[in-house]
């Protein structure tokens, strides 16, 4: 029971003294503004087509998948030598949809880091894009 008062002591102390590191708020707030600068990426999000789409089917391949290899005609779980048991040709599928589950979602990233960044500022807005080859 002492280590515990001793560790909650110190977490105690340790949070009421963080805030005296913390510095000016106007140095704070500029160190942000800055960071927030220095990476515009950040705000960029998948497609909603990728993303849901991508994620159903790869769910629902693993679903499948597992249910169709593990799922046994005898009741239970295959064990050795009872590999003609199961549905493979199930599975198979199930694995086929996750993976094209995955490349979707694959897809859906590489779109987002091609595509280009609007900034709207008071006064200014302004559009970046990227070009590497």
């Amino acid at each position: 029971m002492r280590p515990m008062r001793i560790a909650v002591a110190w977490l105690v102390i340790a949070g009421l003294s963080t805030s005296a590191f913390a510095g000016d708020l106007h140095e704070s707030v500029a160190r942000a503004a800055q960071q927030q600068a220095q990476q515009p990426d950040s705000d960029k999000r998948m497609p909603k087509g990728y993303l849901w789409a991508g994620s159903a089917l790869f769910v629902g391949g693993m679903t499948v998948g597992i249910y169709a290899f593990l799922h046994n005609r005898n009741g239970s779980i295959p064990r050795f030598n009872e590999a003609t048991a199961t549905n493979k040709p199930l599975g198979a599928a199930g694995l086929g949809a996750a993976f094209a589950g995955g490349t979707l979602l694959f897809l859906g990233e590489r779109q987002t880091r091609k595509s280009a960044t609007v900034t709207v500022d008071p006064g200014r807005v302004a559009v970046s894009k990227q070009i590497s080859w």
